[in-house]
Order: C-alpha cells, then sequence, then structure tokens
C-alpha cells in the first residue's frame, strides 16, 4: 500500500516537473513580453516596413544567428519589407485538427512534414482582395535541382541536417517559382530557408529578383506544443500600391502555410 502510494506521488511529481520544464523552456526561447501574448492569443505577428529591418519574433535557438547572417540586403531605390509570425501550438490540437491516430509526434515527423513540397499542392489561402478563400499553390512539387521543373519524389525521410532541396510552386499572385531550401536539424528543432531561385511578380509586374525573398521556418519541440516561427524577408521593387500588396499577400500566405501545418500529422 505504501509502496503504491509513494509510486503515485513520484508519478505526480514527475508529471508537474515536466510541465514546469515546457513552460521554463518557452519562457527561455523568447521576452518576457512575446511569452505573455502568445500565452494570451497563441500568436504574435509583426509587420515591418521602410528601415525597420530587425528580427523581433526569432526565438532564441541554435539556428537563429542563420537568419540573421541570410538578411536580405535592402537597396535604397527599393521596398523593403519584413514580415514575421510566430505561434505556440498545443500538440493535442494539431493532432486534432489532423484526424490524427497519433498520440504525439516529435521533430522527426515535423521534418517529414516541411520536406513533403508534394503536399502543399491546393493549400488554400484566404484571398484579401477578392475577399474569399483560394487555392495558394495550383501544382506544388520537389524537383531534382535549381533549373529543372519535372516533378520527383519529395525527399523526406531520415534526418533533414545538411540537406538541401530545391521545389517548385505555382503560385495563384506570384506565377511558377522555385525555391531552394537549406535544412537544419538537431534533437528538438528543425530549421529551414527558403530561397527564391526564380522573379516572382505581382500581376504584370516583376517586383522580386532571384535570390531577394527568403523565408524562415523553425519549428522548436517544447514537449506538449511546438513553437512555429515563420518569417518572410523580401527587398522588392518600388511599385504602385506594393505595400499593401505585399502586406496582403505575405501574412496570407504564413497564415495558409501555418493552416496546412496543423493539419499534416
Amino acid at each position: 500500500m505504501r509502496k503504491t502510494k509513494f509510486l503515485q506521488i513520484c508519478l505526480i511529481f514527475c508529471v508537474c516537473l515536466n510541465v514546469f520544464a515546457q513552460t521554463k523552456d518557452v519562457k527561455s526561447l523568447v521576452s518576457a513580453e512575446i511569452f505573455d501574448e502568445l500565452q494570451k492569443n497563441g500568436f504574435v505577428k509583426k509587420i515591418h516596413a521602410g528601415q525597420d529591418s530587425d528580427y523581433a519574433l526569432l526565438p532564441l535557438c541554435e539556428y537563429k544567428e542563420i537568419c540573421l547572417q541570410n538578411k536580405i540586403a535592402k537597396s535604397e531605390e527599393n521596398f523593403p519589407f519584413i514580415y514575421e509570425s510566430l505561434f505556440l501550438i498545443p500538440k493535442a490540437e494539431i493532432l486534432e485538427k489532423s484526424n490524427s491516430a497519433k498520440q504525439t509526434f516529435n521533430i522527426e515527423d515535423v521534418s517529414t512534414v516541411f520536406r513533403s513540397f508534394s503536399k502543399m499542392q491546393g493549400m488554400k489561402y484566404f484571398s484579401t482582395t477578392r475577399k474569399k478563400e483560394k487555392i495558394l499553390y495550383e501544382n506544388a512539387y520537389t524537383i531534382a535541382n535549381e533549373t529543372s521543373s519535372e516533378k520527383i519524389s519529395d525527399k523526406n525521410t531520415g534526418n533533414a541536417d545538411g540537406q538541401v532541396l530545391f521545389c517548385y510552386q505555382e503560385d495563384a499572385s506570384f506565377g511558377v517559382c522555385r525555391y531552394k531550401v537549406e535544412y537544419k536539424q538537431n534533437q528538438d528543432t528543425l530549421f529551414a530557408l527558403f530561397s527564391n531561385i526564380d522573379t516572382l511578380g505581382i500581376g504584370p509586374f516583376k517586383a522580386i529578383f532571384p535570390g531577394k525573398m527568403k523565408i524562415n521556418t523553425i519549428v522548436i519541440d517544447c514537449g506538449d506544443s511546438i513553437l512555429l516561427y515563420l518569417g518572410t524577408d523580401a527587398d522588392s521593387k518600388k511599385l504602385p500600391g506594393i505595400k499593401g500588396q505585399l502586406e496582403d499577400s505575405f501574412s496570407s500566405r504564413m497564415d495558409a502555410i501555418y493552416k496546412w501545418f496543423l493539419t499534416q500529422f
């Protein structure tokens, strides 16, 4: 009887310790202000325009410095733009939205998701100009190299650390674009850096030239929750209405990726 009670106390202690460790873990990755907002709303978003070029929401992790080293150099005659979003998502919510039979998942599963480009095909987003949901990527898949447009199987098995992949996307607004994607992975974090290979158009205009847009993706396993960072950094040509177009396009796309991510497990 005493032994059983002792084991129960130990189990309760371990559970409490795990919850405390998780909360402390998330707190150690972001500022107190950002942590409070994550606890309250589940997300934080920030748009930088003009000379405000500092990343504000990057979580503290092994790959933060890589993001900072790869910031897009801004030209005075262009329009600089940065969009950041940070989400704290319970794993239980992700599994529920995925209709998954799994009890949990880990960073290896996350790594598989973010290398499954073919599953991005048909991803939907809310078009702020047309005020309705539309398909974001008519086609999306892995390609062999930066000059190819031919579909190959997704290379999404094993550890992603050091892997370099290429993907092809037919974007509803930007048209056809290929990306180089560089990965880093450790025991609890996945980092993916997307760099545009092709010029991105807005309507009939060429707006963002090759290598002038990067998307930083960081996913950190925090025990019972996932911390997801999505950041777009671009240097666009100055065009009429470009500020509003970029804000609408990138905010809608980052939200679409977030919602897509929730359903992939």
